[in-house]
């Protein structure tokens, strides 16, 4: 009999000794910004299991303020510590704590506040402030900040991409070119500002769904011109960018606000923003002109069919991303 009961503790002990080693779970956490740069770093754990949260690790303009080691209250473990000019988007906190990951919500000085779940990988949790609407620090880091997004956005949206390169093979001549283009600018800048700023809220599914449908429009507008039939589009390319420019601002403002921004930021973001999309829009024109340019140098003979392959092949593309993005709003539904 006692040697069954002790292959029994036996078991417990090797059962409950691994998951006390590797308590499995996601702590709720708080970060506090203070007065003077400071910050307050606080777990919710008892003294049992304090031994989980050792020291995190601070960006290189930090540093901690008492205890690195943190001190214990009731149910909360806090560590407190001092920036240099405060926390921005360009930090990171590295927590080495044993938990599948954490549920952080920050507080800044001027009350927002932001909230986001971070897991456990490569041995800690990896804290990225920019996901927690963490300020940029400086007028010219939110200038370069902004516009390094606007330009990546663009050029790394397709979509958007697309339906600036359909306009190109509509449009002729370089005044009509510049009062499209402009056109198109003006009013995506006024749906990106309205909706930034709270005025229109829209859904970003079928607002995708929509910008797909923009660009299959317009090739169906080439096809048709190609064939005889000319329609809006080609006698005032500049009111068609204008209107389909209000959804796209859409698009844009979707974008923007999935990087969370700091209320204090909201103007200058929004500036710059719609620079850095400008400046990648500009690239893209160039480069599709400066090609074009190239092309007609080489003097190749096309058939008047192989004109309308590039719109066969753009509104094919943008069937796709229509039949896909309305999926997702049916079975979304």
């Amino acid at each position: 009999m006692k040697r069954r009961l002790s292959v029994l503790f036996l078991l417990i002990a090797c059962v409950v000794i691994p998951v006390q080693a590797h308590d499995i779970g996601v702590s709720q956490t708080e970060l506090v910004e203070k007065s003077g740069g400071s910050y307050t770093l606080s777990v919710q754990t008892g003294p049992a299991a304090a031994l989980m949260f050792s020291t995190p690790q601070l960006p290189p303009h930090c540093q901690f303020i008492g205890n690195p080691r943190g001190v214990q209250g009731p149910g909360w473990r806090s560590f407190e510590f001092a920036c240099e000019n405060g926390l921005t988007a360009d930090d990171s906190l590295a927590l080495p704590w044993r938990r599948d990951g954490i549920m952080l919500t920050v507080t800044w000085l001027d009350g927002s506040s932001a909230n986001s779940l971070f897991k456990y990988e490569a041995g800690q949790i990896t804290v990225p402030l920019a996901e927690l609407q963490a300020g940029s620090g400086s007028w010219f880091s939110a200038a370069k900040r902004y516009t390094t997004l606007g330009i990546e956005h663009i050029l790394l949206g397709f979509d958007h991409l697309m339906f600036v390169l359909a306009l190109l093979l509509i449009v002729r001549g370089p005044w009509m070119l510049v009062k499209t283009i402009t056109a198109f600018t003006i009013a995506h800048s006024i749906t990106l500002g309205l909706a930034t700023l709270g005025f229109i809220n829209m859904p970003s599914r079928p607002v995708e769904a929509a910008i797909a449908l923009s660009i299959m429009f317009l090739c169906v507008e080439i096809v048709h011109a190609r064939q005889g039939r000319v329609g809006l589009t080609f006698r005032y390319p500049w009111l068609v960018a204008f209107a389909f420019g209000l959804l796209h601002g859409l698009g844009f403002a979707g974008a923007l606000s999935d990087i969370g921004l700091p209320q204090s930021e909201i103007p200058i973001a929004l500036l710059f923003f719609n620079v850095g999309v400008e400046i990648g829009q500009l690239i893209f024109v160039a480069a599709v002109l400066l090609l074009a340019w190239m092309l007609r140098g080489l003097k190749l003979e096309t058939r008047n069919w192989a004109r309308v392959v590039p719109a066969y092949l753009i509104g094919t593309l943008a069937s796709y991303w229509f039949l896909e993005r309305l999926g997702s709003i049916v079975f979304q539904a």
